[in-house]
């Protein structure tokens, strides 16, 4: 028997597949023009090596930054990923533990960072991950729940 749900699930699978066809075009529409773009910024060295033209840096300089941006509406959409740094996390551990020492008060994830950040130069790609790992070390660290949110303290 044909009734509203299966009409409703027969549509619903239609355009997951048209969303899908859009995104294979977008895809290989945004590599041919990547490719392009390649062929005219090497065409142009060529052509800058034969003429041994000084000035045509700044001009090749612009047109691959043109090319590697990045239209708003999609960065805004996008999540930025930070670069895997690898940290000394017996190290981390000492800073945390003279920031918590320093500060006789207990310190929220958030903070504790911050002041890694500003003090030792230390930044996680994830900042739970990166704590959790250094505290490891530091099995006097309490760590408490408020909610949702992790204090630290000695």
């Amino acid at each position: 028997m044909f009734n509203e749900r299966k009409a409703l699930q027969m549509t619903l699978q239609s355009l997951l597949e048209q969303r899908t066809v859009l995104r294979r075009q977008y895809v290989d529409q945004d590599k041919q023009l990547g490719m392009d773009i390649k062929q005219i910024l090497i065409r142009i060295r060529e052509l800058d090596g034969q003429e041994g033209m000084v000035g045509s840096e700044d001009a090749e300089e612009e047109a691959a930054t043109a090319a590697d941006e990045i239209p708003v509406e999609l960065t805004r959409r996008m999540k930025i990923r930070k670069a895997h740094i690898r940290h000394n996390y017996l190290e981390v551990a000492q800073h945390i533990e003279d920031l918590l020492r320093e500060s006789m008060m207990p310190m929220s994830l958030v903070e504790l960072c911050d002041e890694l950040k500003k003090r030792h130069k230390v930044d996680f790609a994830s900042p739970y991950i990166g704590v959790q790992k250094s505290l490891k070390y530091l099995p006097q660290v309490k760590i408490e729940k408020d909610g949702r949110k992790l204090t630290f303290s000695l």
